[in-house]
Parts: C-alpha cells; sequence; structure tokens
C-alpha cells in the first residue's frame, strides 16, 4: 500500500509540473485529438533536457530523408557516454534500460506516452527509479514514416482524430522487419547504438488491431528458436506475470500476452518467432525484449496513458529485480562467449508455432457476424464487439519449438568476393577476425540440394528458402582469410546469420543468391575444429 501511495504522490507531482505548457506532449494539449510532428518532439525533448540537469539529449542517427532520431538519457547522476553508464552500473550496480516509439509512423501511442514519461521523470525530485537505473528513451523513431500524415493511415483505429503517420518509412520500408538484414539507415542506426550502449532491457511501444478483446495493452517477448531459452522463459514465465500483476494492481491496467482469437474462438495465437522483428532480434542477442501493443479499438488517451503506465511497470520491475536480471544476463554472455563445439552444442534455426501446455482464459466479448463479413479485409476483424464482456477458453499458442538445428561450429571462413557479408555483419556488431597465416583447417561445406524463392516480393526481396548438405574435409586457406568465431556474445546471432537453411538469415534476404544453384557448393564454410592460427580475437 505503501508503494502503491508513493508512485501516486510521483504521478501527482509530475503533473503539477506539466502545468508548464512547455512541457505538455502534442497529445495533451490537443485534449488527445492530435499527435505530434517530428519537430515537436525535438523540441520538447530539448526543452526536457533544458529543464533538468538529469538529462542528455541525444540521438540515434538519422533517417533516410535525413532527420534526426532523437532520444533523451536519463540518469542521476547524468551520464552521457556508454563508457559512464558501464561505470555506473559496474560500481553502483544499475540496469539500463531503452524504450522506443514510432516504429511504425502511423502507431503513436508510445511516441506521446514516453514524452510524458520522460517528463515525469526529470521533474519529479529524487525519482526512484532512477535510483537503480539508467534510462534511455527515443519516442519518435520512425521520422520519415510519422511526417507523412493522414486521417486515413489506420483504419479502424480510435484516434487521433487530427490523422497520423504511415506505417513504413520514406522508402517504403516496415522497420520492424528490417533487423537481419538492416537495409533501412534508421535500423543501422538503432542497432549500433544498442551495440555500443548495450540495454539490458529494450521495450518497443507498438498499437495493435486485430480481434476484439478487454486488454488495454499485450505484451510479447524474446522467442527466436535460435536464442537463449533460458531467456525466452525467464520473461515468459517469471517477468511478464509479474509485470501483469503490476500493471493491474497499480495502474488498474488488463494486460496479457500480444495474440489474436481465431475465428472459433478456441485458440489465442502470436506471431512468428522471427529475428526480423526487433523483439525476437534483441533476445537473440541475449537481452531483455519487450514488444507493448496498445489496443486500437480503445479511445486515444486511454491507449497513451495505458502504454505510459505499462513501460513504466516495466522499469519498476526492472528496478526492483535488477540483480536477478543483471546475473541472469551476465550467464547468458559467458554461455555464448565461451561455447564448446566439440560438446555437439546445437542451435536451432528452424522453428515452427506450438501450443502451451495447458488452457488459459481469454478476456473477450460477445461477437456478432459483420454485414460484409465474407468481403476481403486488410484491417480489423470479421465480426463486430456487442460490449458484452464475454471470457474464452483457449489454447495459447505462444511457444514456439525447434524443427532444423545444426551443430554450433566453432566459427564461419568468409571467402573473398563476399565483402557485403562482412559489413553486415559488423553492423550487428559482430566481431570478425583472419587467419594470421596459411592454414590448413578442418570445414564442413555445404552442398546446394535445393532452392526455393518467393513468388510474392515482402520487403523488396523474394525470400529464398535453401536446403543443403554438410560434407566434412580439410581445406587450405591464405593469411587473412576472414573467420568468425561463434565463440562470442552474439554467437547464436552469427549462427542465425551464417546457416543458409535458416528460416530468417541472410541466405533468406537474398544475400547468396549468386550461390544458390543446385549441386553447387555454398561460400561459406564451417570451422569444426580448432587450428593453431585460428584466431580467438579480431
Amino acid at each position: 500500500m505503501m508503494r502503491i501511495l508513493i508512485l501516486l504522490v510521483l504521478a501527482a507531482t509530475a503533473i503539477a509540473h506539466a502545468d508548464d505548457d512547455r512541457l505538455l506532449t502534442v497529445a495533451e494539449r490537443s485534449g488527445f485529438k492530435a499527435t505530434a510532428r517530428h519537430a515537436d518532439v525535438v523540441a520538447l525533448l530539448d526543452r526536457i533536457a533544458d529543464a533538468s540537469p538529469l538529462v542528455t539529449r541525444t540521438s540515434l542517427g538519422h533517417s533516410g530523408q535525413g532527420r534526426e532520431i532523437p532520444a533523451l538519457i536519463i540518469s542521476d547522476p547524468p551520464i552521457a557516454t556508454p563508457d559512464e553508464a558501464k561505470k555506473q552500473i559496474r560500481e553502483e550496480g544499475k540496469l539500463l534500460v531503452m524504450a522506443i516509439g514510432n516504429i511504425h509512423g502511423g502507431e503513436v501511442c508510445g511516441k506521446e506516452a514516453l514524452c510524458m514519461l520522460a517528463r515525469e521523470l526529470t521533474t519529479t525530485p529524487k525519482h526512484p527509479l532512477l535510483e537503480h537505473l539508467i534510462i534511455i528513451l527515443a519516442p519518435i523513431y520512425n521520422t520519415d514514416g510519422n511526417e507523412r500524415f493522414s486521417k486515413n493511415n489506420r483504419p479502424g483505429q480510435i484516434g487521433p482524430a487530427d490523422g497520423m503517420g504511415q506505417r513504413t518509412n520514406a522508402a517504403g520500408l516496415d522497420l520492424n522487419r528490417d533487423f537481419v538484414k538492416l537495409e533501412a539507415p534508421e535500423t543501422r542506426a538503432l542497432v549500433k547504438f544498442v551495440s555500443r550502449w548495450d540495454p539490458s532491457i529494450f521495450i518497443d511501444t507498438h498499437t495493435t488491431d486485430g480481434s476484439y478483446h478487454r486488454y488495454l495493452v499485450t505484451y510479447e517477448g524474446p522467442k527466436t528458436v535460435a536464442g537463449d531459452q533460458r531467456l525466452v522463459e525467464f520473461t515468459r514465465d517469471e517477468m511478464f506475470p509479474a509485470i501483469t500483476r503490476i500493471t493491474g494492481e497499480r495502474y488498474h491496467v488488463l494486460t496479457y500476452f500480444y495474440g489474436n482469437l481465431n475465428r472459433e474462438h478456441t485458440r489465442w495465437t502470436t506471431y512468428e518467432a522471427t529475428a526480423r522483428f526487433g523483439t525476437s532480434y534483441i533476445g537473440l542477442r541475449n537481452r531483455i525484449s519487450i514488444l507493448s501493443e496498445a489496443y486500437s479499438y480503445e479511445p486515444y488517451k486511454r491507449r497513451v496513458l495505458g502504454t505510459r503506465d505499462f513501460v513504466k511497470a516495466c522499469l519498476e520491475y526492472a528496478a526492483e529485480n535488477r540483480k536477478h536480471i543483471r546475473a541472469l544476463l551476465s550467464q547468458l554472455d559467458r554461455t555464448t562467449a565461451t561455447a564448446d563445439p566439440s560438446t555437439d552444442d546445437q542451435v536451432a534455426i528452424r522453428g515452427q508455432i506450438a501450443p502451451a501446455p495447458e488452457k488459459v482464459k481469454v478476456a473477450g466479448f460477445v461477437e456478432r457476424p459483420r454485414e460484409d463479413a465474407d468481403a476481403p479485409r486488410r484491417y480489423g476483424p470479421r465480426s463486430v464487439s456487442t460490449g458484452e464482456p464475454k471470457d474464452y477458453e483457449v489454447e495459447l499458442w505462444n511457444r514456439f519449438k525447434p524443427t532444423l538445428s545444426v551443430r554450433r561450429p566453432l566459427g564461419y571462413v568468409i571467402p573473398p568476393g563476399h565483402e557485403n557479408v562482412i559489413e553486415k555483419l559488423v553492423e550487428h556488431g559482430i566481431e570478425v577476425g583472419g587467419l594470421v597465416q596459411p592454414s590448413n583447417l578442418d570445414v564442413e561445406i555445404y552442398e546446394i540440394d535445393k532452392v526455393e524463392f518467393a513468388k510474392r516480393e515482402f520487403q523488396k526481396h523474394h525470400v529464398a528458402t535453401v536446403e543443403a548438405t554438410p560434407k566434412r574435409q580439410m581445406r587450405r586457406y591464405p593469411a587473412g582469410t576472414v573467420i568468425v568465431e561463434t565463440a562470442q556474445p552474439l554467437g547464436n546471432l552469427v549462427v542465425y546469420l551464417l546457416e543458409p537453411e535458416c528460416e530468417d538469415g541472410l541466405t533468406a534476404w537474398n544475400y547468396f543468391d549468386d550461390d544458390l544453384k543446385p549441386g553447387a557448393e555454398f561460400p561459406i564454410a564451417r570451422v569444426m575444429t580448432r587450428n593453431v592460427n585460428t584466431p580467438r580475437k579480431p
């Protein structure tokens, strides 16, 4: 009870400080009829930074059209560099948490909510969260998509009435499908920032439509089959149930795992687990990721405030469990950084969705069919909610099980002519080394058995699916040959990106198309045993 009273007092204090219009968001000033343009967010973040000594105004980088991707670093005492953050983490036991908004330009709840949260954190004297956390907020990530305003960009969404941006960036790329190929400058900038600052928790705020339910916010975490399943299980089975209790008890916000009901209301199903999605990608880097989805059929004001409160609940959980989280992530890093291929360590590279062991109850509504239920629909369900609450007992489809795994190699040999692959690995923050002298290496070479390219274009690609057979042999490689070892913190990501049969690796995204001919050798070789000349560090 005392904890709740303290939080209410802090919220009241923050509101009092917000009486100065200069620190109000566009949503608040408009009575929740409008959302901010890029210039509005930049100006507000500048004012927040000017008003508080705890804030460092920074930038993730720039968009395709040259717009800044602004961010605030909030810490007590203040910091400005990753080294300063690491010092506080090491000496004071703090945890670094990062949250972004507006990865889809029409999903504006996080953009407004994170600005409101920044104001609260910086205008509340001795805010308790800053005793244990360093917080980085980037409210407007898809800056170019945000500026392409229209009242028709999100059909079916209840507000903002004055319109919002578009889903994609200016080049037509969905930034939340870009975390493997890193084609957008926005994604490259974000991944570079994440590599430098290394947040323990990454929160990505969205707005969703889909089937009718009574949850103001739904959430999801890391789930890629190639990732360490200890992280998947911790977030799903321990962290999220606790955050659900916090949001319900402290903020009266109903939350649950992200999903949609099928037509028969017998299943609640999440989205796919590939690393093209930011939440899955961050998990593959051995870090906690949290997707929040505010429900688009709820009024705009409720969505913004609910997103703010959900993010606060995540921060409160992080502060209260910081020691446990740091210990878990350190353990995961040690596991991948010291991986030993001789132990037949398996890494999953393909997976399929599976149900939880027990059924659950989902908070929904009594529904009736739409009059146009048989018409093709891009947005919204094929039924209409009557508004009468109804709980459905359903199968919870939010697990993923491996369907194809490979033995973790010592490393991968990347031959000349594939500099674009090396560049992409470096953009991901992966360590790349080379042979110090000519060497005979025990390797596996894949022979391509079958190749299929998707007929429909997706994100300007025809995604490739490959089947291949490895063959073991000794090969001699010249000095300077590039080798990427898997015994590094991002070792699981290395395997995911470079295995030709991976469901969402670089092969799938057409980085090796010229080499994908049945009967041909795949150019990347798998190093299976260590040679004295095989580097351990770049």
